[in-house]
């Protein structure tokens, strides 16, 4: 029996209720109090009351967040230039940096196009347990976005700050603190085939020496089914591409050789006649037919915060979230080419005299579409200890720990189970792939139960995270005084893995159950570092073309359990040769330490495939391993180096401008070149090729817990075996520059906003294995980054009373280099607006601070994506919504 997995209803309506509750309440749950600020701790240093030296970084504060027509954190990140689409995302499920294993449905931050892996997300500057059933990302959506202060993005390598995986940059969520008094919204949002609900709430106070917030927030979006948009297809014909339709339909095509011949729609495939059955034609069906577009989802969560003076140099903070994301998503039907004997009650052939048949089938007239559900849960508590320690220096401790669980329950047919129900000669019972389903209930339901297996993939990632740092004073120099900090961190990773099938037993009935336990998925991870803020020369000084000159040194060890030690030193500078003007530069090394789930053998699947050998003629049967590589996979490295400038002229009031110039160098990229179809035909690829298994390594695959085939199936034709598991086995090198532009001035109408960032790439090669060069001419290319992405802004703001906001958003025309004639895919530029308008003159001010109606529109114009022969698909999702216009109206309140 199929494990229950059913999306229960949700809580997304009692918390609008709880909202509209308080929005209409007439007392203040709390004395207002004025807000105190943390002590200044900038992402990017580890050292208190200093800024960051060298490295550029982006600050997106409150007030942005409620300007930003965004409805999550994670649509507000991905408005940032330097974010790329590319890799985890519930919008699409693509190969390219393995977002096709993003089976959970969630979205992870990709900095630089690097890969979800190699950006790091904090939650107040500590480590949370990633997500995917691999853990391979981390997903900002699990904090409500009321309960975030700030966002801080450092664009820059940080490994000597904080550890693996800051290869591209960091990402840092900063909550809200010394809250008081109360907040709360309702949001409906509504698209062409979709809806989005979300509500939010956050409620705290202060008193002498602490204060507490608590912020809850549900988000309930609908499925967007690719009926809704005529772009998610294979049928290409409509924009003069080719019909990618598959073979495998409802109802199917009987093949006999290389020769088709459709199965007649109408009829209920008994007693169908043989001269029905017409040589070279053939029904076709979408893959896409019945699928999601987006998932249904539903995701409801929590954060809180606890700060309590101890005494005069002790504070204790406890904080903590929770969330929990369900999601639903229709996938293509299950479907396959099962060979049919003359035994089959229903059996008929165009050939006579024949004794068997292949019928390319698809199950979607018996079972619809097939389905993959499932959640992630995540949630981290922490306590922090901030504390006064002698010669002014400042001591912190923390204790954190989180888990994300994770869970994948999707429909795959038992091929065994459907070569027992052709071979049943009861007519009543076997299973008839002559009908057409669409017009007839073809089968037993009984029979067609017995056929729908299942998949259900578990993990459940937890980490332990200690550490201990300590910052302040030095000694002073002619400059100033010499800062810095030392400290100690210490995390342990577990990350157990199980997955329960019923689709290679001998019927459904039966299950198999793999897990991880012998593999032993945990890693210890302890790490020193320190860190240097040295000032050089200033003001003071009278240095011509020198008011001040800082310089900041940074290193990191850490050592793995399970493959060794890293070490990743930075030196930043910075230079103001006068009033408004910064130059910046750092040279740092960074790495990304293999993910739990790149090295464990269970994560993957051993495959029986049909490959083409180099001479284009023969198709030969193997095994394909893949997933996890227990076999000494080494850290993946970088040299990244920026220089920038940043401008503030005095002489021009509400005027910033920066230009940042970054080059990165990253090697033993942890890759799968094995997995290609076209690996028999590649010189290259030939260490990952065994063209001469023995019988003993073949049994050995067979016997492989992760063994996808059939048992009964004979390895007498296997002819090779392929190694398509995770290699470090590449390289990327990128150089390209950001530009940040922003004038803010009052005026006789208002406060007007005028804003520009961008991200221009002028190099982008990448090495695919180890004996082969850098591949230059991927920059701009289809699944790679594109050579400029930009946003506009344009904003207007009467006091408090109202404001509008409109962004251009605008990705460069591209080459689709998948195919021979390389063509062009257009520029795309798409709008956004967000209005707000005050209610606060019409509601009594001893009771509402104040409560705001909002209007957010998402792609004004309902801007189409331009076409692109993306695979099976008619538009590229890694640059292009499927959602287009998106028209959110909402209500806010605080008191």
């Amino acid at each position: 029996m199929k494990p229950s997995a059913s999306l229960t209803p949700g809580r997304s309506s009692a918390i609008a209720a709880a909202c509209v509750a308080l929005l209409s309440a007439a007392p203040a749950l709390a004395q207002e109090q004025p807000q105190q600020m943390d002590a200044v701790v900038v992402t990017g240093t580890l050292i208190r009351g200093t800024r960051t030296v060298g490295s550029p970084v982006v600050s997106l504060s409150r007030t942005d967040l409620e300007r930003s027509p965004a409805a999550t954190v994670v649509d507000l990140l991905r408005d940032l230039p330097q974010i790329a689409n590319l890799g985890a995302s519930d919008t699409h499920l693509s190969t390219t940096q393995n977002a096709n294993q993003n089976v959970t449905a969630g979205s992870g931050i990709n900095l630089r196009g690097l890969g979800p892996e190699s950006t790091l997300v904090l939650v107040s500057g500590r480590r949370i347990a990633p997500g995917g059933v691999a853990g391979q990302y981390t997903d900002p959506s699990s904090i409500p976005a009321l309960a975030v202060e700030r966002l801080e993005v450092v664009t820059d390598g940080a490994s000597a700050t904080y550890g693996s995986d800051a290869v591209g940059g960091v990402v840092n969520l900063r909550l809200r603190r010394n809250f008081s008094g109360a907040e709360a919204m309702l949001r409906y949002g509504s698209a062409d085939g979709m809806h989005q609900k979300q509500a939010g709430l956050i409620v705290g106070s202060q008193w002498t020496g602490g204060s507490a917030m608590l912020a809850l927030d549900g988000n309930s979006r609908s499925e967007l089914n690719a009926t809704s948009r005529p772009f998610f297809t294979d049928d290409l014909r409509p924009w003069g591409g080719p019909d990618l339709r598959g073979f495998n339909a409802a109802p199917g095509n009987v093949q006999i050789g290389s020769t088709r011949y459709a199965i007649p729609a109408g009829q209920n495939g008994i007693g169908l006649a043989a001269s029905r059955l017409v040589a070279g034609t053939a029904n076709k069906q979408s893959a896409h037919q019945g699928v999601s577009v987006l998932p249904a989802q539903e995701r409801n969560g929590g954060v809180f915060n606890v700060v309590q003076e101890l005494n005069d140099s002790v504070t204790l903070t406890l904080e903590g979230f929770w969330s929990q994301r369900r999601f639903d998503r229709s996938i293509s039907a299950v479907s396959g080419n099962y060979t049919v004997r003359a035994t089959n009650p229903f059996f008929v052939t165009p050939v006579a005299g024949g004794t068997s048949e292949v019928i390319n089938y698809s199950f979607y007239g018996d079972t619809g579409a097939a389905k993959s559900i499932g959640f992630e849960r995540s949630q981290q508590f922490a306590a922090v200890l901030d504390f006064d320690l002698p010669a002014r220096w400042r001591g912190n401790f923390h204790v954190a720990h989180s888990t994300t669980q994770n869970r994948n329950l999707i429909d795959i047919v038992n091929n065994n189970a459907v070569n027992t129900a052709l071979a049943d000669t009861n007519a009543a019972t076997s299973l008839n792939l002559f009908c057409d389903g669409a017009a007839f209930k073809c089968n037993n339901p009984a029979t067609i139960a017995g056929l729908i297996g299942y998949q259900d993939r578990n993990a459940k990632f937890s980490m332990l995270d200690f550490a201990a740092r300590a910052d302040g004073p030095l000694f002073s120099v002619p400059a100033g005084t010499v800062r810095a900090a030392v400290g100690l961190q210490s995390h342990q990773d577990k990350l157990p893995y199980f997955v329960i099938n019923n689709t290679t037993t001998p019927t459904t009935a039966t299950t198999r159950s793999v897990d991880n336990a012998a593999s032993n998925p945990e890693r210890k991870v302890q790490g020193v570092f320190a860190e240097l803020n040295v000032p050089l020369v200033s003001a003071g000084m009278q240095v011509p073309l020198v008011q001040r000159l800082d310089m900041a040194l940074a290193g990191r060890v850490e050592h793995y359990s399970d493959f060794g030690s890293a070490k990743t030193p930075k030196v930043g500078l910075s230079w103001v040769p006068h009033d408004g003007l910064e130059v910046r530069s750092t040279y740092s090394r960074a790495f990304r330490a293999p993910t739990m789930g790149d090295i464990d053998p269970v994560q993957g699947v051993v495959n029986v495939v049909d490959r083409v050998d180099a001479n284009g003629t023969t198709s030969l049967r193997g095994l394909l391993y893949l997933g996890g590589n227990p076999s000494g996979l080494k850290p993946e490295t970088a040299t990244i180096k920026t220089f920038g400038l940043s401008f503030k002229p005095t002489s021009l009031r509400g005027l910033t401008a920066s230009l940042d110039w970054f080059d990165i160098d990253y090697r033993n990229r942890i890759l799968t070149p094995g997995n290609d179809v076209t690996v028999l035909q590649r010189p290259e690829l030939a260490a990952y090729v065994n063209r001469a298994p023995t019988a003993a390594q073949l049994d050995a695959a067979k016997a492989n817990p992760v063994y996808s085939g059939s048992q009964a199936e004979s390895l007498n034709t296997i002819k090779f075996i392929v190694d398509g598991r995770r290699q470090n086995a590449g390289a990327v090198r990128q150089t390209g520059m950001d530009l940040a532009l922003r004038y803010v001035t009052p005026s006789p109408i208002g406060q007007l906003t005028g804003g520009f960032t961008a991200t221009y790439l002028s190099k982008y090669e990448q090495q695919f294995t180890p004996t082969t060069p850098m591949v230059g001419g991927l920059l701009n290319t289809l699944n790679n980054p594109l050579r400029l992405r930009g946003r506009l802004e344009l904003g207007w703001a009467m006091d408090a009373l109202a404001s509008v906001s409109l962004f251009a958003n605008h990705a460069n025309a591209y080459t689709n280099a998948s195919l021979a004639t390389r063509p062009q895919v257009a520029a795309l530029t798409t709008l956004d607006l967000n209005a707000r308008l005050s209610l606060a003159s019409w509601l009594p001010k001893e009771h509402i601070k104040d409560a705001a109606l909002t209007l957010s529109v998402v792609n004004l114009s309902d801007k189409q994506p331009p076409y692109v022969q993306n695979g099976n698909l008619a538009f590229d999702p890694q640059t292009a919504s499927a959602i287009g216009r998106m028209v959110s109206v909402g209500i806010n309140g605080r008191w």
